[in-house]
């Protein structure tokens, strides 16, 4: 990895654990992941801007799994906050704030992705 860039906001070791070896099992995970947060977050700044709660709270569960998934845990645990306050109805003055700060955080995980996922393609 580039020794400039700070160290990873996540831990690959459970995907690793189940993967169990299998680097294209670990790709496509990756790939999955830098295809689909994009996609859900592009929605999240809608509905959050639109003070769409309900899709907040929806995209706000779904995107917080995945984050578990890849050991994204701090970056999760604000995400739980973000879905509670959606579920509030939006009361949680900070909530924008919160998706922005989640959202830097996130994008500088997906570059980092992205590298590791060339990584394991060419050891593939």
């Amino acid at each position: 990895m580039n020794t400039q860039q700070s160290e990873p906001d996540f831990d690959l070791s459970f995907l690793e654990e189940i993967a169990d070896g299998n680097k294209e099992f670990m790709i496509e995970s990756i790939d999955m992941f830098l295809v689909q947060t994009p996609e859900i977050f592009g929605n999240l700044t809608k509905s959050i801007a639109s003070k769409d709660w309900t899709t907040t709270y929806a995209l706000a569960h779904k995107v917080k799994s995945n984050l578990g998934f890849f050991g994204m845990d701090r970056i999760k645990g604000v995400m739980q906050e973000i879905e509670v306050g959606a579920k509030a109805g939006g009361t949680d003055a900070e909530l924008p704030l919160k998706f922005e700060l989640v959202k830097k955080a996130v994008a500088k995980s997906l570059e980092q992705l992205t590298e590791i996922k060339k990584q394991k393609e060419a050891e593939a």
